[in-house]
């Protein structure tokens, strides 16, 4: 006998039944991939991939802008962790401390010495005339003062909650002028008369850096900084600039592609084949998927071609939009039900049937379906375990038979909105998907079907490019990590190692107050639990905020409302409105950038420059009116209700002063009118606009679809320094009534012929220079036009199925805003 010829069989008889033993172990890091296609000698490994928007991929590529434009930092005992009042920027409390120890107690040590501040001189090497501890940062504390010319020198340690680099001030008011060392680096200056000069420097949480303020004059003993220069996070580029995820990139800083790894999307293309190529970052477009990921596993772990076939949808429902078979129908006339699947069902036959298209250089070695990879969840909350779980068990199992693949392996990422804070709606869904891999609630699937539970993969808004939490917050590493976890679960099914790419471990740990200002419940303004102060808390901070707000946002908002750069603020420009300069184009609402500029003032405190009502009774004033429904018909449906329209006899100069209303008919009623339905009934009762008021009960009914309105006022003449505007009550919120006129003494002040939409601001109108003249103290007729609304704010005549009720609501307010010397001075300029 041959045994050389017996020990080779041997041999390769064991390797045989050996190779799951000794497959191949896919490393925690992956290799970058080279230019090779991969095997052809044998069969294409086919995975299919299903699910909703999420599987296709939200996550950014690149382009990821910060969550805050910058952080403002004080030690001023009564500023909390928050949103600034105003603006984008975020606050967060700092340290100060005596001395550098992590037990000693918060304040400064003050010295003041003998004589005005004198430059150069070296004022650590003198002996003070007093010396105490007192607290440094504080706004409506007072810098200690002796008789006499004297200088104080405040010295302490300061830490921060966040790492990054910061701009130091000191002072407010006269006590601006000062010195700051940190480390013994000069970082801030402000001589008397002199520019501001700030260097920005580096600064690590949890270090303790000694500072050293040398005030040149009196005042307050406020210290504030700004942490400037923030990144983006969360988009693939940015991680890959940490060091992660280093297979996405070739050695030249490009998109690695796998040309082993080829990827069809059949559900979205509308190409013939669906859309596809070599597997990159870039496959489907602007955003990663778990497609990339799991695929960049798979080319790892297979020897042989791998093709990725994926069909998926936005918005879609296991238990409607994807129901298998098996589960039945609840309706079978309806076309939509089980679509998906179908649709998916087709997309991937048809590319296996014209594989030699899809797979480059195919050689007809044929194909293998090894796996099933299923991410979604979303459109089915609020369904039970039970239902779910039945639905995805049927799923699993009829793409089994519809490929007849008996024993076809199956990756289930769950869902993982919010991460371990996971709102109960998704609570039944997720143990649905994690019951499915366990082998006690379902044997029939032990070592064939895994469950991936990646809510340890969430990122939170503040670490993310965007807040849309449905889509994860389009953070490329919840994408990532899923994919890849979902790739490592089929490689062990199919009898290979794979070691764990923990997500997790390279999350920095923040500073409490960090983590609270870049949850949903600070950061985003839509937050179901919002956690920000309450108006009454910020105005305890009004004081302690004064210094950032009044010697860094306002002027900086100032010099871009009146630079080349304006057009980038909200709202109607403040050049224009204080030059009296009227828009060549409006819009429906008017909030401006006085609107914005006067919130400032506000947040820290000052009133002197709010709007203010000229007369305190118009809103609620009477005035002659008609009402009437112009024989110029239009549908209800649609918007923009402005048209031509032929008023009624006698009512054609309706608008001029010295009408003759009562020969027209007309009568007399109080503001504010309105109608809802034909009612005389107010429309909300949570109006959030304060300007709106359209909760309250009109006091005259709007009868009809026209309101015509005249009234003469008695008026103050129009005072330099100030603006003037008028507001028409009933309009911060949608269904506010649509289109309107409105006249002084006869001259058009505003029309606007489309609808008022929600947020859309303040509805009315500014008074510019040709209708200002009007305004010289005495009688001045405001005229008024408006027709009813019946549609909804988006523009449908229909909301939640019902027809949507005729409504209006309008009162007028004449009101007025000093403009701050400030701002005057920019004007001039």
């Amino acid at each position: 006998m041959n045994t050389r010829w017996l020990n080779s069989f041997v041999m390769m008889s064991l390797s045989a039944l050996i190779s799951p033993v000794l497959a191949v172990t896919i490393p925690s890091e992956l290799p970058k991939p080279d230019a090779s296609p991969g095997g052809s000698d044998k069969p294409v490994k086919v995975y299919i991939l299903a699910g909703q928007s999420n599987m296709v991929g939200f996550g950014a590529l690149a382009g990821a802008r910060p969550a805050y434009p910058s952080v403002f930092l004080s030690s001023d005992p009564s500023v909390l962790p928050a949103r600034m009042p105003i603006g984008a920027s975020a606050l967060l409390p700092h340290g100060v401390f005596v001395s550098a120890d992590a037990k000693s107690s918060p304040g400064a040590r003050m010295s003041i010495y003998e004589g005005a501040y004198k430059k150069g001189v070296d004022y650590a090497s003198l002996k003070p005339l007093k010396e105490a501890t007192i607290a440094l940062g504080t706004v409506a504390a007072e810098l200690p003062s002796v008789d006499g010319a004297h200088t104080v020198v405040m010295r302490a340690f300061i830490d921060v909650p966040l790492t990054g680099f910061h701009e130091i001030h000191a002072g407010f008011g006269e006590s601006a002028n000062a010195i700051v060392t940190l480390d013994g680096k000069e970082v801030y200056r402000q001589d008397t008369g002199g520019k501001l000069i700030l260097t920005k420097v580096l600064l690590e949480k949890g270090t303790r850096y000694p500072i050293s303020i040398t005030f040149q004059k009196g005042g307050s003993s406020v210290f504030w900084m700004e942490h400037v220069d923030m990144k983006g996070q969360g988009d693939l580029t940015s991680l890959h600039e940490q060091g992660k995820y280093s297979w996405f990139f070739d050695d030249k800083g490009e998109w690695s592609v796998r040309n082993d790894v080829i990827y069809r999307e059949v559900r979205v293309s509308k190409d013939e084949l669906g859309r596809g190529g070599p597997l990159s970052a870039t496959s489907n477009g602007r955003g990663i998927g778990p497609e990339v990921p799991f695929g960049f596993v798979m080319g790892t772990y297979h020897e042989e071609q791998v093709l990725l076939i994926e069909s998926s949808m936005g918005n879609r429902a296991l238990s409607f939009d994807f129901r298998p078979p098996s589960s039945g129908r609840t309706d079978p006339d309806n076309k939509w039900e089980g679509l998906e699947y179908r649709l998916m069902v087709e997309g991937v036959h048809k590319t296996l049937k014209n594989i030699e298209k899809v797979i480059p250089d195919y050689k007809g070695q044929g194909y293998e379906i090894v796996g099933f990879v299923w991410f979604q969840g979303h459109k089915d909350r609020g369904r039970t375990k039970a239902e779910y779980e039945k639905h995805l068990v049927n799923l699993i199992q009829d793409l089994r038979k519809e490929f007849n693949v008996p024993d076809m392996n199956a990756v289930v990422a769950t869902v993982g909105f919010g991460g371990k804070d996971m709102i109960p709606e998704y609570e039944e869904i997720l143990k649905a998907q994690l019951a499915v891999g366990d082998p006690k609630q379902h044997p029939e699937f032990a070592g064939k079907v895994a469950s991936v539970d990646i809510r340890g993969f969430w990122r939170s808004q503040g670490e993310s490019p965007t807040g849309t939490d449905y889509h994860y917050n389009h953070n490329a590493e919840t994408y990532v990590l899923t994919g890849d976890a979902l790739g490592r679960a089929m490689v062990e099914l199919l009898g290979g190692k794979a070691e764990k790419l923990d997500g997790s471990s390279s999350r920095q740990v923040r500073h409490p107050d960090v983590e609270r200002i870049y949850s949903a419940g600070i950061l985003s303004r839509y937050s179901k639990t919002n956690k920000n102060p309450t108006p009454e808390q910020y105005g305890k901070m009004s004081q302690a905020l004064r210094p950032i707000i009044l010697d860094k946002l306002i002027p900086a908002f100032i010099e871009q409302a009146f630079g080349p750069d304006a057009r980038r603020l909200k709202g109607l420009s403040l050049a224009d409105l204080l030059k009296g300069k009227k828009p060549a184009k409006m819009g429906d609402g008017i909030s401006s950038q006085l609107d914005t500029l006067i919130s400032y003032y506000e947040a820290a405190g000052i009133f002197d420059y709010s709007w203010k009502t000229v007369d305190p009774e118009m809103d609620k004033a009477s005035w002659l009116y008609a009402s009437f429904d112009p024989p110029e018909k239009q549908a209800s449906e649609k918007s923009n209700r402005y048209r031509d329209i032929t008023y009624p006899a006698g009512m054609e100069n309706w608008f001029k002063p010295g009408f003759d209303a009562a020969a027209a008919g007309w009568k007399t009623g109080h503001a504010p009118f309105g109608q809802k339905d034909g009612k005389r009934v107010g429309r909300r009762s949570n109006c959030y606009q304060p300007l709106c008021g359209c909760s309250a009960t009109p006091a005259t009914l709007w009868e009809k679809e026209v309101l015509l309105m005249q009234q003469t006022f008695d008026l103050p003449a129009a005072k330099a320094g100030y603006v003037y505007r008028f507001i028409l009550g009933g309009a911060g919120c949608d269904r506010s009534g649509e289109s309107f006129e409105v006249y002084v003494n006869g001259k058009l002040l505003t029309r606007v012929q489309g609808g008022f939409y929600r947020n859309a601001g303040v509805r009315g109108a500014y008074v510019y220079e040709d209708i200002l003249p009007e305004f010289k103290g005495g009688k001045v007729t405001l005229s008024v036009l408006h027709f009813l609304r019946y549609t909804h704010h988006r523009n449908r005549d229909e909301y939640l199925g019902k027809p949507v009720l005729p409504n209006g609501h309008v009162s007028v307010r004449m009101e007025e805003a000093k403009v701050s010397p400030d701002v005057m001075h920019a004007a001039s300029q």
